[in-house]
């Protein structure tokens, strides 16, 4: 039987994928990611935008609860030593600074 010309297109396939799996980095061995700036958090039902504005401060904004996106705004701003401003209703500004100590963000990447 003659040797057909694409004989070796199968083989070239294989060691191509296999040399692809040795190379793909792998979750262990991968570099931490920059998250950036923004972070979301979410306690319960209401869903929290977490902001880096630099050096120790931090923005805090109610994006939704219950499901039901705001549409006036709840702030918190903050340092690592002091509240820098709130703007909201006092009820939802409590219920953040409440739900605050259960935040899962990390800025430290």
């Amino acid at each position: 039987m003659a040797k057909r010309k694409d004989d070796w297109l199968v083989p070239a396939i294989i060691l191509s994928g296999a040399v692809s799996w040795f190379l793909w980095p792998r979750s262990a061995d991968a570099k931490p990611m920059n998250t950036g700036n923004v972070q979301t958090a979410t306690v319960g039902d209401r869903v929290y935008s977490v902001t880096k504005l630099g050096q120790g401060n931090y923005l805090v904004s109610l994006v939704s609860n219950g499901g039901v996106l705001e549409t006036t705004p709840t702030n918190y701003a903050f340092s690592q030593t002091e509240q820098l401003g709130a703007v909201g209703d006092e009820r939802k500004l409590a219920q953040l600074k409440s739900d605050m100590q259960f935040f899962k963000v990390n800025f430290a990447t």
